[in-house]
């Protein structure tokens, strides 16, 4: 019966599906206003929940390569780890490094990227925007 529902039409949509869909589109297009503040170039999905942003131009110290924890894939840290670390500690938004579910021989592959999540509230998306401006426009 609910599965009949859901292609019933929804909050001004054909459907439930077509109002999820145009929900996630709409919170990915929040997201890529957040990392355009922060000057990570993202990588735009046709769909899906997260989005690939290169990091490339963004510099951070290096003390954060040096570190050493258990989880890490290889020694020295990735950048890619060594960045979100510093970015969930240093401007309080936090990205997966998507080394993690490289191969140890193609790690260097995700050094400048970092995957964001934007199967998220809105509130959660704002405030990591608002960390963004924060943190990036006192540079």
């Amino acid at each position: 019966m609910c599965l009949k529902k859901a292609w019933e039409p929804y909050e001004g949509h054909d459907s439930y599906y077509a109002y999820l869909a145009s929900e996630y589109k709409r919170k990915r297009d929040i997201l890529i206003q957040t990392l355009n503040i922060a000057g990570i170039t993202p990588i735009v999905p046709d769909g899906g929940f997260f989005i690939m942003g290169d990091t490339s131009s963004i510099t951070f110290p290096e003390k954060y390569r040096e570190e050493v924890t258990d989880a890490m894939p290889t020694n020295p840290m990735p950048r890619d780890w060594a960045m979100s670390r510093w970015m969930t500690k240093e401007v309080g938004v936090t990205a997966i490094p998507p080394s993690a579910f490289y191969d140890t021989e193609n790690i260097d592959l995700a050094q400048n990227l970092l995957r964001f999540a934007y199967c998220k509230g809105d509130d959660t998306i704002l405030e990591a925007q608002r960390r963004f401006q924060f943190y990036f426009e006192q540079e």
